[in-house]
């Protein structure tokens, strides 16, 4: 009974804090996808998940089962999936020792260029354990939708 009450009440600390910090559990609506594997590395999630016009910056955390040498964030935008985008310069996230880490990616003036459109912003993490080793390395993009408010109607 004491081991059943223990995980509900840890699940409800984990709904409380990822509804105050506009977090699901699962993630969604932002969607991350692993392009390789191979780094001693895991995107745990971003915070918020979905971004709004207004939006000035984002927290990318991350596990580092090993030493990381290198973790660099490429963020971009785009006003559709899987439609143009242009890697910005990187975010110096790493390198980072075994443990949890969290990395803030400003994103004011990307979402600027979405201008009054509904878009995408996105992270490419490259991410490097030992860098004298070409197998470990990983790629990792994330993607979350960028949502303007509705125009006011007009009297």
């Amino acid at each position: 009974m004491r081991t059943a009450n223990a995980i509900l009440a840890s699940a409800l600390l984990l709904a409380t804090v990822a509804a105050e910090t506009h977090a699901s559990l699962d993630g969604h609506p932002s969607v991350t996808q692993y392009l390789s594997n191979d780094a001693p590395f895991v995107v745990f999630g971003v915070t918020p998940t979905s971004l709004g016009a207004a939006s000035t910056s984002l927290k990318l955390t991350f596990i580092a089962t090993d030493p990381l040498e290198q973790v660099n964030v490429f963020p971009f935008v785009r006003r559709t999936p899987d439609g143009p985008a242009r890697l910005r310069p990187h975010v110096a996230c790493g390198p980072r020792d075994p443990g949890s880490w969290d990395c803030h990616i400003p994103v004011a003036e990307l979402l600027r260029e979405l201008k009054d459109s509904d878009g995408e912003l996105g992270l490419r993490i490259e991410a490097h354990g030992d860098l004298r080793k070409r197998s470990q390395h990983s790629t990792v993009i994330v993607t979350l939708p960028v949502r303007h408010p509705p125009a006011s109607a007009s009297r």
